[in-house]
């Protein structure tokens, strides 16, 4: 993790700390499996249990992120609100920014297919510090990253690099 953004550890302290329940996605978990690769942002599944959401939600407003489209974070608690980002804006994700700092920001993973009761069958868990933390398999990680339509360069470097792991 060295070669990231320090504020990537402050997103994932806070979360660990307050127990967000998640799973890292994308690019970091890429590098949590041992890709070097630069990332900007964190991917999560996000459990969206009302509580869980709530507590998500407060520890954004408190990083000073604030959602990326002009919705209020809230909207994470209402399901056909997210069945609307998803069916009518073609949403894969909702995203946090910080407006200072644009380039920081969290993805949280709205569709079925990303979400936290799919995705739970296939975790291991990682230390961060001194708290454990769900980090997709690689086998589902390339999975993901196949399924990426267009396929961005950083994608197939990241199956090339996430195959080579399996195969060690």
């Amino acid at each position: 993790m060295e070669q990231n953004q320090p504020y990537l550890i402050e997103i994932l302290d806070e979360m660990l700390k307050n127990n967000i329940d998640f799973i890292i996605c994308g690019g970091l978990a890429s590098i949590y499996h041992g890709v070097e690769r630069m990332t900007m942002d964190i991917d999560i599944s996000l459990n969206f249990e009302k509580n869980n959401v709530k507590k998500f939600i407060n520890i954004m407003k408190k990083l000073k992120m604030v959602p990326r489209v002009p919705e209020p974070p809230e909207s994470l608690l209402d399901k056909d609100r997210v069945e609307y980002f998803i069916k009518e804006k073609n949403a894969l994700v909702f995203t946090f920014i910080d407006i200072d700092i644009p380039f920081k920001q969290i993805d949280v993973f709205l569709t079925k297919k990303n979400s936290y009761d799919v995705l739970i069958n296939d975790i291991i868990e990682v230390n961060i510090g001194d708290k454990k933390a769900k980090l997709i398999t690689i086998n589902k990680l390339i999975e993901m990253k196949e399924g990426i339509h267009p396929k961005r360069e950083k994608d197939k470097l990241d199956i090339i690099e996430l195959k080579k792991r399996l195969n060690d």
